[in-house]
């Protein structure tokens, strides 16, 4: 059936959690840095994991006026056994109308010491053993904030302040359905978003996902940027690229536009 982009709703939290609970460890919605800081490879590792990540994702839903979260949700045929569509992607695109400001947006991204802050907007009910087992061993606390601080302060040097703007911070396919056009539908909408507003859209990408995002008329600004991780343990570099698309440039080239 054909793939649909959709507003995420609060009740969509469940799904995305209980991804964690069916395939292999890992195959669900969760975004970098995650992979690097968090990594599964058991159910149950996999299971918390997602329960603490979209926590986060739903408190930003409810409490960042910014927010434009999205899905894209595999139709299902009439006649299916079960009713309900199942999301293969999502997106949070910002809207910031007066610009991006570091000092008032920092504190969205970083996860808590404890579970206390995400109880509000746990999806079911939290059992003691989860209480008692966060952060896990498997999470890298302190490198997951590191990439995220790191990432977000920069934006002042590439970002214009006090400039309207459109900026994706969170796109995540199930690995199971990727390659099937769900992230370019996601990328599109902002796109055609910007374009209304004749604003520009921002956003960072890993070294292997910036020609994906080239082929919409991104373009980086400034230098490849690579964190170094070895302060935290890991023996590698973590590569941003900072991205922009310009939808007047767009259209002065004759590029592709997104209406």
């Amino acid at each position: 059936m054909p793939l649909q982009v959709l507003p995420l709703s609060v009740s969509d939290f469940e799904q995305l959690v209980h991804h964690a609970d069916f395939g292999e460890p890992g195959d669900d919605c969760v975004a970098p840095p995650n992979p690097v800081a968090w990594p599964v490879t058991t159910r149950s590792e996999a299971q918390l994991r997602a329960r603490c990540a979209f926590s986060l994702q739903k408190r930003r839903l409810l409490c960042d006026p910014t927010v434009h979260f999205l899905k894209v949700v595999d139709k299902k045929e009439a006649g299916s056994n079960t009713d309900e569509d199942d999301i293969i992607a999502v997106a949070r695109w910002h809207h910031y109308p007066q610009g991006y400001e570091y000092n008032l947006e920092a504190t969205w991204e970083m996860a808590p010491e404890t579970i206390t802050p995400l109880l509000p907007y746990m999806i079911d009910e939290t059992s003691d053993s989860l209480l008692s087992s966060y952060p896990p061993p498997n999470f890298n606390l302190a490198l997951h904030n590191y990439i995220l601080s790191e990432r977000d302060a920069f934006r002042s040097q590439w970002i214009p302040q006090q400039k309207p703007c459109w900026l994706l911070m969170h796109l995540a396919t199930r690995p199971s359905n990727r390659m099937r056009g769900a992230a370019s539908l996601l990328i599109r909408w902002g796109l055609a978003k910007a374009t209304e507003a004749n604003e520009p859209a921002y956003l960072e990408a890993g070294a292997t996902a910036r020609p994906i995002y080239e082929k919409f008329g991104f373009k980086q600004v400034g230098e490849l940027r690579k964190l170094d991780l070895g302060f935290y343990g890991l023996d590698a570099y973590f590569e941003l690229s900072n991205m922009k698309y310009n939808p007047q440039e767009a259209i002065s080239n004759g590029e592709p536009t997104y209406l």
